[in-house]
């Protein structure tokens, strides 16, 4: 847990492709449920994304926003970080972003401590709309 006063840091895993509502590099789970369903893909990558996958969705929170409005319209903007004191988390999403190289999905990580505008948050995860001066690619 982060001393009052300390700034927390926020990791993301991120692809080269855009996620298409929100223009800026996918994130990891995008590509790893694709692989997870690509039978082109090697099953011994297939086999180990799969309980990874599987942990994510009993253990992380499906965020609830991801919009913010503007213009009368609501706008798909956010994009998801770890925060880097769910340590747990962040280390198996290393591991899902380790696996989605070898499959040719090429990731990098993008670390900050301003995200943006937070629009959700968890204790493990946040969501938030970008800043000019957030890193959304690498």
């Amino acid at each position: 847990m982060p001393v009052r006063g300390q700034t927390i840091m926020y990791v993301r895993f991120a692809l080269t492709v855009r996620h298409p509502l929100s223009r800026v590099p996918a994130g990891i789970f995008y590509a790893a449920y694709d692989v997870c369903r690509d039978e082109q893909m090697p099953d011994y990558l297939r086999s180990e994304l799969r309980p990874l996958l599987d942990w994510f969705n009993d253990y992380l929170a499906v965020p609830t926003r991801f919009a913010v409005r503007s213009k009368k319209r609501w706008q798909r903007v956010g994009i998801c970080w770890f925060r880097g004191e769910a340590a747990d988390y962040v280390a198996r999403g290393r591991e899902v972003a380790r696996l989605l190289n070898e499959a040719d999905v090429p990731t990098s990580v993008l670390k900050t401590r301003q995200p943006g505008q937070i629009l959700y948050r968890d204790a493990h995860q946040i969501v938030a709309k970008p800043r000019p001066e957030t890193p959304v690619a690498w």
